[in-house]
């Protein structure tokens, strides 16, 4: 089952990818965006520390959750010779590839022909000659696709670096077992069946739920308004009765509306201050949709975020990246201070290294722990039983350190893929 129905609801599921060869693969050439070849990382990652971070995301999730790696669940479905084949011919036709490159590609078993996919050499060896670069950006499952409601909507990238994901997402998400009953945005599968369209692009980074019938969606430099209103359609024949669109600025330190706002349980909200500034350069206007008589109307909101949310029922308390501090929350927005990503009501994971951003944290009412103290305080407190801990209302902000994870500009939510999540 795949169902999501809230951004804080106690996770269920979730799919994450653990750095690995991919970005072992990325050379200076991969951070320079003046390069043909540049793979939106800001510096060359130390993968082995990146490796130690995403193990604490991963522990934490498993408290929780049934946690499970995007690389398996490929592998998974390429066991199936056709999808196999087909994989294959959609990637050689993204790339360019050479005939008696597919050729050999198609003769590899599903273990060799998902690193291959993932490093961008066959088999994945780091000393290959390439066949085409590595797609370290998988490491931010989020964006693979959005789960809205009983919805999945599968991302089609913006930028050229992150287009094989989507190959890859629909192997899984249309083969694998997993998804068999779930049901794929038909605004998805259109834009596949004509190989991507430029002005209907989505990433998960933008979509967030808010319930059971509100969608919040950013319309950034990933996410096209074009592809929003057609979504924001169908969302509203799935029960859906509102769509907020967040403006965004075009900007790079602003990608997804998922590195100004999270939420963090009920009452509270992670923000970006400078997005609720009026008149402000980053000021961010909302506007929503919703259907009446057969008609989408198009509703304007006075005030900022906050205020419009408040209007729809969600009445939040900001907590600031970088505890709004004129610097440091800057810096912070930067390392994705304002990306929590919720294990349920309260209980949310961040950066270690968004040092102002805890202490915020800690002034609103959030136990700052690491991930040791919290599956220690789990096991003491609560017997190993997470139900017990959501229960007794205790908040905590589990900081992993996030000092080389942050390098690609992703953050804990940007990291994991909710799958499934209880109903608030």
């Amino acid at each position: 089952m795949v169902r999501i129905t809230s951004e804080i609801g106690r996770l269920r599921r979730v799919v994450v990818q653990p750095p690995g060869p991919a970005l072992e693969r990325m050379l200076p050439r991969h951070i320079d965006p003046g390069s043909p070849d540049y793979l939106l990382f800001d510096d060359l990652v130390h993968v082995p520390k990146a490796l130690q971070e995403h193990q604490q995301l991963q522990a934490v999730l498993e408290t929780m959750a049934e946690v499970l790696h995007f690389e398996d669940l490929l592998r998974e479905v390429l066991s199936d010779k056709e999808l196999r084949r087909s994989v294959v011919e959609r990637v050689g036709v993204l790339h360019d590839l050479h005939p008696a490159a597919g050729h050999q590609l198609d003769q590899l078993d599903a273990g060799e022909l998902t690193s291959t996919l993932l490093v961008g050499t066959v088999g994945g060896s780091l000393t290959a000659p390439e066949l085409f670069p590595p797609v370290p950006n998988l490491i931010f499952t989020r964006d693979l696709a959005a789960v809205v409601g009983d919805l999945m909507v599968v991302g089609n990238a913006r930028r050229r670096a992150r287009q094989r994901e989507a190959i890859l997402s629909w192997a899984v998400m249309e083969h694998h077992p997993l998804f068999a009953d779930n049901q794929v945005a038909e605004i998805s599968r259109w834009i596949r069946a004509r190989g991507g369209s430029a002005p209907l692009t989505v990433e998960g980074g933008d979509v967030l739920c808010l319930s059971e019938t509100i969608a919040l969606i950013g319309a950034s430099e990933r996410t096209t308004w074009a592809m929003i209103l057609l979504l924001s359609a169908e969302l509203f024949d799935h029960g859906f009765t509102r769509v907020l669109i967040v403006e965004m600025p075009k900007q790079r330190s602003a990608m997804h509306l998922d590195t100004v706002f999270t939420l963090l349980d009920r009452q509270a909200a992670a923000v970006y201050d400078r997005i609720l500034e009026p008149g402000g350069a980053e000021e961010v206007e909302v506007v929503g949709l919703r259907r009446k008589d057969g008609e989408i109307v198009v509703d304007q909101y006075e005030g900022d975020l906050l205020h419009a949310l408040a209007e729809n029922g969600h009445v939040l308390s900001p907590v600031l990246c970088g505890a709004g501090h004129p610097i440091h929350g800057r810096r912070e927005q930067w390392t994705d201070g304002a990306n929590y990503v919720a294990l349920g009501p309260g209980v949310v994971i961040g950066y270690q290294r968004n040092e102002f951003t805890g202490r915020a944290m800690s002034e609103a009412g959030f136990r700052v722990v690491t991930p040791s103290v919290f599956i220690s305080e789990l096991s003491r407190d609560f017997h190993d039983d997470p139900d017990a801990l959501l229960a007794s209302g205790r908040r905590y902000a589990v900081h992993i350190e996030g000092h080389e994870l942050s390098r690609g500009r992703g953050g804990p939510r940007c990291l994991t893929l909710p799958l499934l999540r209880d109903p608030l």
